[in-house]
């Protein structure tokens, strides 16, 4: 220390020098700095804005007051003079949001429709003075419904809507009394018709626009107060800032003050923000001259502050909306958009045992026994005794059945079946029960039909009653009674010849139902389609014992002696259409729709099958001959490497063998089976049931047969997130929410089969189904484990590593008392939302999946009660997804196809121009679409789904509005879609073409369909428009892009959330197009401006090859007749590049034969086959995409006229001499990597496609090419 003593000394020295020169210098800057620093006054304030908030003697403005008294008067007078309460006002109709709420979104975007009102509701200005005006005017009396209906005050966006309860309903003028009936249920409140496209429902009848208008002002009006304050207090604070940033610096103050340099840096950033709150604050008071701070004097200057405020904002707010509106047009988000070909395509094909032809044994035809082998009693398709009950037939035949379960004290309501009847299509044993009143049967009403429509015949009826009557020697009389008994012949060569004749008839009828296969016969290395023989055998038996042993006029032929046998072809492109057409009428149920198969995926009916055995397989609910059925159906589809696909059309996957494999052995196949055992080895061979995908996993679980800890978690409590939570359940697809619904609830409970562990059949499959001990597995291990062959779509590493984390969430002790406390709840809410699921679709649900996954959950919850009311209405409905074929009992991937082929078939024939040819036919579909429109009827309405059709109802369970919609099945499913509204509306606008059918709406004969039904479903597909313009299936797009990086299937892909396809944008456009020719004056502008969005939405999703991916079918000859056709019909011109682009890619695709084909690999690789439909249609060639490429090119009336003509010729050479064409390949698809069965489209769509040909080219289009040149010339 004494060695530094000088440096210290040295250092104090140095200090005593430097402190008093730095203080100085900054003494020095700081009045340099301070000399530079502006000063600003106190802020000056617009009169109307004074005192604002901050004079000690009044906390107010005169803008504030005067906002609030705008505010109070208008909830007064829309108290006194509206239609409901006032709590009312806030609730939207589409999606039972509050249209103040954060949580509401079209595209995911937080806000969307608070932004949407700020930005778009300043139409109701001119909403209002359209009021005013017509009041004044004298031209309506302020009906709500009628003023909407009938005003010529549409505007743009619609902002607000009405409703009306009943009675107002009933009032309405012009309408008639069952059409203007409303709900039974007077206290909910539903946007019909009178929902406007941003979903605003004012529930105020034709005051509405005029109480909201100041409403919006005095919203405006407080906003504007509320910044202002907040800007004065920021002004405030700023000045005081910069006062202190300008004195002088002490040298106490050394290290606390910043340097010379970011002094004025902060003091000029905060002149600017003082000169920029200036200027905001300012605005105005060049118009208020008067400066008082008493408030009873400025009133004058305040309401003139306030219109020109209003009116520049409103203004502001209209180019802003302009400018939003644009973007979303010409800069769309692409998240819609399917994307390129895959870079990996599929390489492994389905292998089948060649020659192996399967049939079904008579004891399986008749239910008499169980026995599956292929040589036992073959027999026809008319052996049957399996025979397909519609409508309240169907209904008839469950309650029947369920009756003897029917406990004491049960509602009367849960023994019955609830729901529109009409669509309704089950598969039974049981005799058909007679019906106790004729209203209810569809019999009775196809004889009133043939009666009354079909020229002559009435009177043909009267005269044949009449002659009957008279004759004496008629089989009713007692003289021909005994000439009869005198006269008699000899029975046992009439006994003979009847019999020749009957065995004739059945060949015939059996020929013509194969479909060009021979009869019954199931060859799956030929085509694992089925043709759906059973069914169309009996439906053309009972169309001739309804029609006098006799077929329809254009087939005739084939009962004429002298052709039979000979082939018969037509000669002309009409005369091929007629014959299709008639053929098909031969299917046509008795309630208007069309059935057939609509089976394809293999991982259905084993869902089904664990549901039933962990219920304790109940009899009623999948009986003994029905488990023969689907064991056969699980044989003749097993592959020759002993798999089975994820579909008919797929090779062998792990999902696909796993997942039947457990299903067959649980339905009673012994594990000694040969084909069980070479299931088995496909299992071992690839790794143990560890390697299949998630979904098969988590039916091992319920079963017993894998610990849940080898499924990833599937937290119940995600459902208790807050709406606005970025990735929350409600945004996903539907049919993905409505799957992880009951599995968060499954998943959650830990269920269990309650015997697993004492049954000895999940015993052997727990040593079956793995590679190694089934106790000594760790099971955590394997939660990632899937087979390549399964992983369509990997799971991305983002989502790995939640699931890790989840999985730690699960397991570990330390999250336990959290994990409990909040999964109850989470339980709780997925109880309750199935539960509204169960009641809103009639306890069908929205597919077979969550269906049966529906109906444990409700087991469970029954405390595994069978007889429990919710069980047995789960059972109740199961036949509904079942389908019997050459193949066996399947399971559909839907209730059925009914209203989507039906609208298909009807316009179909509106194209051909031969409605009123078929005029029972096209009024049996006008009373099946009568009936199917969701929520419109009067039995649908007296369901409890309509009671979830409230506003708080569908913002609680995430509903869009269903009524008005049409279904994909029958209206008791419940789920509107916006391309089956869209093509059941233009069934509808189709049929109003036919006067037959129009002539029998007039004379009661048929129920009408008036135009406030039709402005339901208008409303429905204006709502369902995303923001990108297109539209999506169910809902719009909730979610975003990145949750596809969620996606935990592994094998479906684009499942996360509901986006925009070219199919359901043509659907939805073309029918609002169609819509606005007959009716102009509905909603004109919003009509138009969606069909121009829609337009730009589908040229934004073409390819730069020119064509549509398609999303629903078997590909892109779909995808590219939706995308000609949407844009021919929204106005685009046919010379267009796009429709040009198109049309060259077609033509580029057509095959020597002259057809087009493509199979399921299309969809899969995203990528045109290169081989076409090699393996199941005609030389690579398909009817089907024939049609569709014909349709597409005819509408575009491409110039290539003998390519047009080769297509015509391939369709007529390949009809059959019946009129129906042979069942080919796969034709529809889900999920990109699955396909599914439709058997009506080989029927509906060549018949499409020759009337629009005929109508484009002519008839001489499968004639001669030079007159077909010069007619497309001219």
């Amino acid at each position: 220390m004494e060695d530094n003593a000088p440096i210290l000394e040295a250092m104090e020295e140095a200090e005593s020098v430097i402190v008093p020169a730095a203080a100085m210098i900054l003494d020095e800057t700081a009045q340099t700095s301070t000399s530079t620093c502006e000063t600003f006054p106190p802020l000056t304030l617009p009169t109307p804005l004074q005192p604002l908030f901050s004079t000690p003697n009044t906390l107010i403005s005169p803008l504030f007051v005067l906002a609030v008294i705008m505010m109070f008067l208008s909830l007064l007078f829309a108290q006194k003079f509206g239609r409901s309460p006032l709590q009312q006002l806030g609730q939207v109709g589409p999606r039972g949001r509050k249209y103040h709420s954060w949580n509401e979104s079209t595209t995911g975007g937080c806000g969307g429709r608070f932004i949407d009102w700020w930005i778009f509701g300043g139409s109701v200005w001119i909403r209002a003075a359209l009021c005013l005006w017509d009041g004044m005017a004298g031209t309506h009396s302020f009906d709500g419904d009628h003023h909407h209906q009938e005003s010529s005050g549409e505007n743009l966006f619609a902002c607000f809507g009405v409703v009306g309860s009943k009675s107002e309903k009933n009032a309405a003028a012009g309408e008639d009394k069952k059409q203007s009936e409303g709900t039974t249920h007077d206290h909910l409140v539903h946007a019909g018709s009178s929902t406007g496209i941003l979903g605003f429902d004012s529930s105020l009848g034709g005051f509405g626009p005029i109480c909201l208008a100041p409403i919006r002002a005095s919203v405006f009006l407080l906003a504007w107060c509320s910044v202002c304050s907040f800007l004065k207090i920021t002004y405030n604070e700023l000045v005081d800032f910069s006062t202190k940033l300008a004195v002088p610096a002490t040298s106490g103050q050394f290290q606390q003050i910043p340097s010379t340099m970011y002094r004025d840096e902060i003091g000029n950033v905060v002149a600017s923000i003082l000169h920029f709150i200036q200027d905001v604050m300012n605005i105005g008071s060049n118009l208020v001259e008067k400066k008082s701070d008493a408030l009873g004097d400025a009133w004058l200057p305040t309401i003139a502050y306030a219109i020109a405020f209003i009116t520049v904002l409103e203004c502001g707010m209209y180019l802003i909306g302009n400018v939003c509106m644009l973007l979303k047009i010409y800069l769309p988000m692409g998240v819609s958009h399917p994307g390129g070909a895959r870079p990996h395509k599929i390489v492994r094909t389905p292998q089948w045992t060649e020659g192996k032809e399967h049939f079904l044994s008579r004891q399986l035809l008749t239910g008499d026994g169980n026995s599956d082998s292929d040589d036992t009693g073959k027999s026809g398709a008319l052996s049957s005794k399996w025979r397909c009950a519609v409508a309240h037939d169907s209904h008839r035949d469950t309650i029947a059945k369920f009756n003897y379960i029917k406990t004491k004290g049960d509602d009367v309501s849960s023994s019955f079946m609830t729901g529109e009847p009409f669509g309704r299509q089950i598969w039974t044993l049981d005799e058909a029960q007679p019906s106790t009143d004729e209203e209810v049967s569809e019999d009775v009403m196809e004889k009133t039909l043939k009666r009354e429509l079909v020229p002559n015949l009435k009177e043909k009826t009267k005269n044949e009653e009449k002659t009957e009557d008279n004759n004496i020697f008629g089989p009713l009389s007692p003289i021909g009674g005994l000439v009869q008994n005198i006269f008699s012949f000899d029975k046992d060569n009439e006994s003979h010849k009847e019999k020749s004749k009957q065995d004739e008839t059945t060949k015939l009828i059996e020929t013509m139902a194969s479909g060009g296969r021979k009869p019954m016969g199931f060859d799956p290395s030929k085509n694992p389609n089925s043709c759906d023989q059973i069914f169309r055998a009996q439906m053309i038996s009972s169309y001739l014992e309804k029609n006098d042993g006799k077929f329809p006029e254009d087939i005739a032929y084939l009962q004429d002696e002298g052709e039979k046998g000979e082939a018969n072809p037509a000669k002309t492109a009409t005369e091929a259409a007629k014959r299709g057409i008639a053929f098909y009428s031969l299917l046509q149920s008795t309630d208007g729709h069309w059935a057939g198969d609509y089976g394809g995926p293999h991982f259905l009916l084993p869902g089904l099958v664990v549901s039933w055995y962990v219920m304790g397989c109940p009899s009623v609910m999948i009986s003994p001959p029905q488990q023969a059925l689907m064991l056969h159906y699980f044989k003749v589809h097993q592959q020759a490497d002993g798999g089975w696909g994820t579909h008919i059309e797929s090779p062998s996957t792990m999902f696909g063998t796993v997942i039947c494999y457990l299903a067959a052995r649980l339905l009673g196949a012994h594990k000694d089976e040969d084909w069980i055992k070479s299931g088995r080895d496909f299992i071992q061979k690839e790794g143990g049931a560890v390697m299949t995908s998630s979904w098969a996993k988590f039916w091992l679980c319920l079963v017993g047969c894998m610990d849940w800890k080898g499924h990833n978690s599937v937290p119940p409590e995600m459902w208790l997130l807050p709406n606005w939570f970025p990735f929350h359940p409600g945004r996903m697809w539907c049919h993905c929410r409505m799957v992880y619904l009951p599995m968060g609830y499954l998943y959650g409970s830990r269920f269990i089969y309650s015997q697993a562990e004492t049954d000895p059949l999940i015993e052997e499959l727990r040593n079956e189904l793995y590679c190694e001990p089934y106790d000594s597995i760790e099971w955590d291990r394997t939660r990632h484990l899937v087979a390549s062959m399964d992983n369509y779509s990997p799971i991305p590493t983002f989502m790995k590593f939640a699931q890790n984390c989840l999985s730690v969430y699960e397991n570990w002790k330390i999250f336990r008392p959290f994990r409990d406390a909040i999964r109850k709840a989470g339980i709780d809410f997925c109880l309750e939302y199935m539960r509204a699921e169960d009641l809103q679709t009639n306890f069908i649900d929205i597919g077979p999946v969550n269906k049966a996954l529906n109906m444990v959950s409700a087991f469970h919850s029954a405390n595994n009660d069978i007889n429990d009311p919710a069980v047995r209405s789960h059972m109740m409905r199961v036949p509904d997804y079942l389908w019997v074929a050459e193949d066996g009992m399947k399971m559909n991937g839907y209730n059925g196809s009914q209203c989507w082929d039906t609208s298909f078939a009807i316009q179909a024939v509106w194209e051909c121009g031969l409605l009123d040819r078929f005029p029972v036919m096209s009024a049996k579909v006008w009373a099946f679409l009568e009936r199917t429109q969701i929520l419109s009827t009067e039995c649908s309405q007296s369901t409890p789904a309509y009671q979830y059709e409230s506003c708080d109802s569908r913002d609680k369970f995430y509903r869009h509005v269903s009524k008005g919609g049409w279904p994909f099945s029958t209206s008791a499913h419940g789920w509107p879609i916006s391309d089956c509204t869209g093509e059941g509306l233009k069934g509808v606008l189709a049929l109003m073409d036919s006067p037959v059918v129009m002539d029998g709406v007039k004379r009661g004969i048929l129920k009408d369909i008036g135009p406030r039904r039709l402005y339901d479903a208008v409303n429905v597909i204006l709502t369902l428009q995303n923001e990108d313009g297109g539209w999506a299936t169910y809902e719009n797009n909730r979610g975003f892009g990145w949750y596809e990086e969620l996606n935990p299937s592994e094998v479906f892909g684009d499942i996360m959330i509901d986006y925009s396809y070219v199919e359901c944008s043509m659907a939805s456009l073309t029918a609002l197009a169609d819509f606005h020719e007959k009716f102009p004056d509905h909603r004109k502008n919003e009509v138009t401006f969606a069909i121009k969005r829609g337009a730009e939405f589908m040229k934004s999703i073409q390819r730069k090859d020119g064509s549509w991916y398609g999303s629903w079918a078997c590909c892109f000859c779909y995808g590219c007749w939706f995308g000609i056709e949407g844009l021919i019909k929204s106005g685009e011109s046919t010379s267009s590049p796009a429709i040009q682009k198109c049309c060259q890619y077609l033509i580029s695709k057509q095959r020597a034969n002259g057809g087009w084909g493509e199979d399921f690999t299309s969809c899969y690789d995203k990528d045109y086959a290169a081989n076409g439909m090699q393996n199941y249609g005609d030389d690579g060639s398909g009817v089907v995409n024939t049609a569709w490429a014909l349709m597409a090119l005819s509408a575009a009336k491409c110039n290539d006229v003998e390519a047009i003509r080769k297509g015509v010729r391939y369709l007529m050479s390949r009809q059959l001499d019946c009129g129906d064409w042979p069942q080919e390949g796969i034709a529809g698809v889900f999920n990109r990597a699955c396909g599914i069965t439709y058997t009506a489209y080989r029927n509906v769509f060549p018949i499409w496609a020759l009337g629009r040909c005929v109508a484009t080219y002519g008839d001489n289009i499968d004639k001669d090419p030079k007159i077909l040149a010069t007619k497309s010339q001219n």
